[in-house]
This record gives structure tokens, C-alpha cells and sequence, in this order.
């Protein structure tokens, strides 16, 4: 015994030896124990009784090894415990990006925000999903809704961190009506009235051949989200803007992929009726040409010299 343990002494630390020492002896007591005390008991006529004995002396066996354990190391697993929450706080500090995307990732799938094929607007960028893993993903670049539905021929690959520190807008599907809404700002004065019938005639017609089944699609789409958007008539407003100019806010619904082509119909359709950018345009006011005819003349009244002036006085 004293040679192991000098052995142990020689091999690793003080310290350590002097627990492990401990640790065997009293595992061997504890067995040696264990042993006399079933001895004593099988001396017992009852088996059942024995069997009962038995148990309740291993169980007492290894709650003390387990405390023994627990006091002899107490010192090495709590200086374990410290290198650990030192790793793993330099991992997580080395790695936090990784665990950023990663934790993205498992929120798009929990909550199912978006699949291969949906566009959405991630990050400031709108594009359509081709792709998605666990650490970025991967979207096909559109312009803005203004300017078409057709891709701009760049690919982006996004962390999948914004997820966490950003908003994700999941646009509607080009194959679903949804709400469009655009403004049209008129240069001259016209009666609004006029305005709006004849906005409202340009989008009866160009939506008169879907009005039916957008009604439908109208339908199901609130029962399936349960709540209300905007749809499926079409809607004008009427507003100024910050220069005193009339302004039409005019909303449709359609299809999302006929979007820009609706809008560019109704728009030209309207200032058709109305003789805008043609010979029917509205001339200005007499009153407003004379004001003008006479801040030109005085623009072009020659100045007086200032010595001539006094002079004459």
C-alpha cells in the first residue's frame, strides 16, 4: 500500500494521489461492509425479510461512497467547473455569429416564416427565397414593387442573423391577389370628382375580367388568416400634397404579378380621359396669365442708377 501510494505520489500530483488514496480506502470499507452485513443476514431464516436487508444496506453503501465522493474531490470539481465556464464563455465569444445564425435558422423553422419560393423583404433587400440552410440564406434579388416584378440577375446571400435583429416581410405570392396601392399627383387644378370617376371607370375595366375570382380569393384569404385586408373593390382617396397639389391614393386588388401593368393601364387610361399631356390640357387662368405677363415686365424694367435718382430729386 505504501508503495502504490508512493507510486502515485511519483506519477501525478500530491493532491490528487491523496484523494485517490482515500477514494480506495473507503470504497474498500464500504465493501467490506456491505459484505458482513449480508453475511450476518443470510444467517436469517426469513428470506424476504434478507432480501429487504440486503437492499436497504446497499443503498446506504452507495449514498455514503457518493457523499464520500463528493467531500474527497470537492476542491477538483469545483476548479473543473471554473476552467469549463471559462471554455465554454471563450466558445461562445469565438463563436457568437455562428450561434447567432444557427439560432435564426431554428426560428424560421419554428415558426415557419418563409420557404423556398416566397419573396420577402430580409435585411433591407427584396428578392425571392431559392435557398435556405442553417447558417445564411439565399435570395434572388428584385427591384422594388415600382419598378416590376422581374429580377435584377444578382444573387444575395444573407446571414441568417437578421432574422434576430431585423424585420422580415413576407410579400404576397405573384400567383395571389393581393392589395396595390399607388398615388397619382396631378400638375393642374382639376374638379375631383371628375378625377375619381374617371380613376374608378379605368379600374373597372381593367379589373372586370378577375373581379370574380379576386372576390373569392378575398374571401378565403380572410377566413384562412382570420382577419380583414383591404380588397377586393377598388378604393380612391383623395389628399394634397405638401406643395398644395391634389393627389389620388388609389388602392386595387389583383393578382401581384399584374400589379405594375394595372397601374400603368389605369394611369394612362385616366389621364386619357381627363386630356392631360394632350391639346385638352387645361390653360392657365387669365387672372394667374396677367400676373405673370406682369411680374416678367417688371423683371425686365431697366434699373435706375441711384446717383441719377438723387439728382433728379
Amino acid at each position: 500500500m505504501v508503495a502504490g501510494a508512493f507510486a502515485l505520489h511519483f506519477f501525478i500530483p500530491s493532491q490528487i494521489a491523496d484523494n485517490i488514496t482515500v477514494t480506495l480506502a473507503l470504497f474498500i470499507a464500504l465493501v467490506a461492509c456491505r459484505m458482513v452485513g449480508e453475511w450476518v443476514l443470510s444467517r436469517r431464516s426469513d428470506p424476504a425479510m434478507v432480501r429487504r436487508r440486503k437492499f436497504t444496506i446497499r443503498t446506504i453503501c452507495n449514498v455514503v461512497f457518493a457523499i464520500g465522493l463528493l467531500v474527497i474531490w470537492l476542491s477538483q470539481i469545483q476548479d473543473m467547473l471554473l476552467s469549463l465556464t471559462a471554455v465554454l464563455v471563450a466558445f461562445v465569444v469565438a463563436a457568437k455569429e455562428l450561434i447567432m445564425c444557427a439560432a435564426g435558422s431554428m426560428l424560421r423553422l419554428s415558426g415557419h416564416l418563409f420557404k423556398v419560393g416566397d419573396r420577402i423583404e430580409l435585411g433591407g433587400i427584396h428578392g425571392e427565397v431559392i435557398d435556405h440552410g442553417l447558417f445564411s440564406t439565399t435570395i434572388a434579388e428584385l427591384p422594388s414593387a415600382s419598378r416590376g416584378a422581374t429580377g435584377t440577375g444578382r444573387t444575395v446571400m444573407l446571414p441568417n442573423s437578421v432574422l434576430l435583429t431585423g424585420i422580415v416581410r413576407v410579400e404576397a405570392q405573384p400567383r395571389h391577389y393581393a392589395p396595390h396601392r399607388f398615388t397619382l399627383t396631378l400638375e393642374h387644378p382639376l374638379a375631383p370628382g371628375r378625377v375619381v370617376a374617371a380613376i374608378e371607370a379605368a379600374a373597372e375595366a381593367a379589373l372586370t375580367v378577375d373581379r370574380e375570382l379576386a372576390a373569392r380569393f378575398h374571401q378565403f384569404a380572410a377566413r384562412k388568416g382570420g382577419f380583414d385586408t383591404a380588397g377586393p373593390e377598388t378604393e380612391v382617396s383623395v389628399a394634397t400634397s405638401e406643395l398644395g397639389k391634389l393627389q389620388f391614393h388609389v388602392m386595387i386588388y389583383c393578382l401581384a404579378k399584374d400589379a405594375r401593368a394595372l397601374e400603368q393601364s389605369i394611369v394612362l387610361q385616366t389621364l386619357d380621359e381627363l386630356g392631360i399631356g394632350t391639346d385638352k390640357t387645361p390653360q392657365a387662368r387669365p387672372a394667374e396669365a396677367m400676373l405673370s405677363e406682369l411680374a416678367r415686365q417688371m423683371r425686365e424694367m431697366p434699373r435706375k442708377d441711384p446717383k441719377d435718382a438723387a439728382r433728379a430729386a
